[in-house]
C-alpha cells in the first residue's frame, strides 16, 4: 500500500491565489487530502476563501495570524496521512509532481523531506536555484565575500557549481543539505517529539531551514526530486525583509548564539562592502527584454543566471545554447523594483574557471516605450 499524502497550505488575505494553488494540486493527485489554514483573522476573507474552494477541502480557521510554521502545524496536527506536501499559495504543480514526490519518499526510508524541481514560468525555462542551509560559517564567509573580491570569487564558483548539479541533475533524486518549505513534501518520521513539524518559535521564514537541520541531526536525508516538477512565480519582496530577518535571528539564537564564527561575522557587517568587480558588459535593451552576445567559447553551452544579490548565492538560471542569451521583462519583473545582476558562464561544471559575462541592470524592469521610428531603445 502507498504512502498517503495531505497537502497543507497557509492563506494570509490571499483566498483567490490559494484557491488556485489547491486547483493545481487537485489537477494533479485527485481525491489527495487537502487543508487550507487562514491566518487572515478577517471574517470576509474566511467566507471567500470558503466559497472558491471544493466542499471536500478541510478549511481551519487560525486564532488570528499565527504565522507559516503554526499555521502548517495545525493542519499537521488534525491529519493522519503519511507525509504532508507544503504548498506555497504562488506555486502551481505539474502534472505528475505528487506521484513522483511520494514515490521518491516511498523508495528511500532514509529520506525525511523531498522536493521537486521548481521553475520560475510557466514554460519551465527558468529554474529557481537550491536552497542552502545557514550557518555560522556561512554567514562570516559571506560577510567576507562582500568586501574581499578574492573570497567573492570563491564564494560565486563555489554556488555557481552547486547550482549547476543541481539544475542538470536527472532521474534519480539528488540529495541535498536543505530544501526550501515553499514546494516540499515531509515524511511522518520529520515530525517532532511534540507532533510539531516546525518549531512554533518561527513565525515566517527560517522555520524551513530549522526542520531541515533537525532532520540532519536525525539522521534523515532531504533530495530533490528533478522527475517532479512545479511552478513557483517567486518574487524579490524587499518589504518582507523584516520577517527574514526576524526568521533568522531566532535560528542563529537557537544554534550558533555562542558560535565564534558568528561573532566574527557581525563585526564584518561594520565595514563597508568592497566592489562588485567588472559588471561593465553591455545587455541591449528590446521591447521584449534584455539581450546578451554569448562569446564564442560559451555558445555550445551556456547558462544565464539573475540574482538580485551581486555574490548570486540566490539566482534564477536559465540553460541555452547559441550566439544570444535574453531574458524577458516579464522574468525580470520577478525581481520588482531591485537592481538585478546578470551572469552569463559555462553550463559545464567543470569549468569554473571559463569565460564569464556580467552585467548590472538598474531598474525599472519595463519595455522602452516605443518611438515613431520603430527604434527599440
Amino acid at each position: 500500500m502507498g504512502l498517503s499524502c495531505c497537502a497543507v497550505l497557509v492563506n494570509y488575505r490571499d483566498a483567490a491565489e490559494v484557491a488556485a494553488a489547491v486547483a493545481s494540486v487537485l489537477a494533479d493527485a485527485p481525491g489527495i487530502e487537502v487543508r487550507v489554514v487562514d491566518n487572515s483573522d478577517d471574517d470576509a476573507e474566511w467566507a471567500l476563501l470558503r466559497s472558491l474552494l471544493p466542499q471536500a477541502v478541510h478549511c481551519h480557521r487560525a486564532e488570528g495570524n499565527i504565522g507559516f510554521g503554526r499555521g502548517c502545524n495545525l493542519a499537521v496536527a488534525a491529519s493522519s496521512a503519511d507525509c504532508f506536501l507544503l504548498v506555497n499559495p504562488d506555486v502551481r504543480l505539474v502534472k505528475g509532481c505528487t506521484a513522483a514526490l511520494i514515490e521518491g519518499l516511498a523508495h528511500d526510508p532514509m529520506l525525511g523531506a523531498i522536493a521537486p524541481r521548481q521553475f520560475l514560468d510557466a514554460d519551465l525555462q527558468w529554474r529557481l536555484p537550491p536552497s542552502w542551509l545557514p550557518t555560522a560559517v556561512r554567514a562570516w564567509a559571506t560577510e567576507r565575500a562582500r568586501r574581499e573580491p578574492p573570497i567573492r570569487d570563491r564564494v560565486r564558483h563555489a554556488t555557481g557549481a552547486e547550482a549547476l548539479r543541481y539544475w542538470q541533475a536527472r532521474h534519480a533524486p539528488l540529495r541535498q543539505r536543505a530544501l526550501s518549505g515553499g514546494a516540499v513534501m515531509v515524511h511522518r518520521r520529520a515530525l517532532d517529539a511534540g507532533g510539531d513539524l516546525f518549531d512554533p518559535r518561527f513565525f515566517m521564514y527560517f522555520e524551513d531551514s530549522d526542520l531541515c537541520l533537525r532532520l540532519r541531526r536525525q539522521g534523515l536525508g532531504m533530495a530533490m526530486a528533478p522527475e517532479a516538477q512545479a511552478i513557483h512565480a517567486w518574487r524579490n519582496a524587499p518589504h518582507k525583509q523584516g520577517l527574514m530577518e526576524a526568521g533568522a535571528a531566532v535560528y542563529f539564537a537557537k544554534h550558533h548564539a555562542d558560535d565564534g564564527w558568528l561573532h566574527k561575522a557581525h563585526r564584518l557587517q561594520q565595514v563597508p562592502p568592497g566592489p562588485l568587480g567588472d559588471l561593465s558588459q553591455p545587455s541591449r535593451r528590446t521591447l521584449e527584454g534584455i539581450e546578451l552576445e554569448v562569446p564564442a567559447p560559451l555558445q555550445a553551452g551556456w547558462v544565464l543566471e539573475l540574482s538580485p544579490d551581486p555574490l548570486r548565492q540566490i539566482c534564477v538560471g536559465y540553460l541555452g545554447t547559441g550566439a544570444r542569451a535574453s531574458a524577458s521583462y516579464q522574468t525580470l519583473g520577478h525581481f520588482g523594483s531591485g537592481t538585478v545582476f546578470v551572469r552569463l558562464r559555462s553550463s559545464r561544471v567543470d569549468d569554473g574557471d571559463g569565460p564569464e559575462v556580467m552585467a548590472m541592470l538598474e531598474p525599472p524592469h519595463t519595455a522602452p516605450r516605443e518611438t515613431g521610428t520603430g527604434s527599440t531603445g
